[in-house]
């Protein structure tokens, strides 16, 4: 009898250890006894499949909290105050250093609005599309530097889709850029959605706005007050020449520095 058929037996018969020997041992034993011709057990080659992994164990008992800093001081305090001062007073002169329109413009003079969010009730052209609208836009091929009406009447208004509720200070418009055209008198009318659009009213009545006077002159004109818009509507009441437009919107947060 070998010692393979003599370790089987004896684990049938309960003379072994009441653990069975592990993969490992029970190969180095049959190297053993086939005599030291036999090359040793290698571990990589005698090892079975690893067992399944356990559940995790619970949670250890929370550490001890660290030591407390020391309390601030009347000086640590004052010292950051100035930090903060000394941080604001430079941003603000950084922000003074820049022209209001990097940050302060609603995004018709930088494109940032797209042209199929600026609509018309009418336009002359093509070469005078509701998209020429655009604050500072120029002449150029196709482009007659700003939208132009069909028609010469109160009815047509000019509209900017904002994409989202967004609070809007005012308003700066211009004429056409290559005419005597422009719009005179103008009334502002804004809502969440085109469809149920209300004019701004100052004192109880729909508020009038002056605007200009000249093809390229800037004229601001602000609101009584911010007011949230996704849709705004330029509606002309009078006119030179033409009903012809160029215009930008101002943000809410900078209404302080129109006004």
């Amino acid at each position: 009898m070998n010692v393979i058929t003599a370790l089987f037996i004896s684990i049938l018969l309960g003379r072994t250890e009441s653990r069975m020997p592990t993969v490992y041992e029970f190969c180095s034993l049959v190297v053993d006894e086939e005599g030291p011709s036999q090359a040793t057990c290698d571990v990589s080659q005698c090892q079975g499949r690893p067992g399944k992994r356990g559940s995790i164990g619970e949670k250890g008992d929370r550490g001890p909290e660290g030591p407390k800093g020391n309390p601030g001081t009347v000086e640590h305090v004052e010292r950051k105050i100035q930090e903060l001062e000394a941080y604001l007073a430079k941003s603000n002169q950084i922000l003074e250093s820049l022209p209001k329109s990097a940050y302060c413009y609603l995004g018709m003079k930088n494109r940032e609005i797209p042209d199929s969010a600026i609509t018309a009730s009418s336009v002359y052209n093509n070469n005078h599309n509701s998209y020429h609208a655009r604050l500072d836009n120029r002449y150029k091929s196709n482009d007659r530097g700003a939208w132009s009406a069909r028609f010469n009447r109160v009815g047509e208004w000019l509209q900017t889709d904002l994409g989202k509720p967004t609070m809007v200070g005012g308003v700066i418009s211009q004429g056409r850029h290559d005419s005597d055209e422009w719009i005179k008198t103008f009334t502002i009318s804004c809502g969440h959605y085109s469809s149920t659009l209300e004019s701004i009213h100052e004192s109880g009545s729909t508020k009038v706005f002056t605007a200009n006077r000249d093809r390229d002159t800037k004229v601001t004109n602000m609101f009584p007050s911010p007011i949230s818009c996704r849709y705004i509507r330029v509606n002309p009441q009078s006119w030179h020449g033409h009903v012809s437009l160029r215009v930008e919107f101002i943000k809410g947060v900078c209404y302080d520095m129109y006004t």
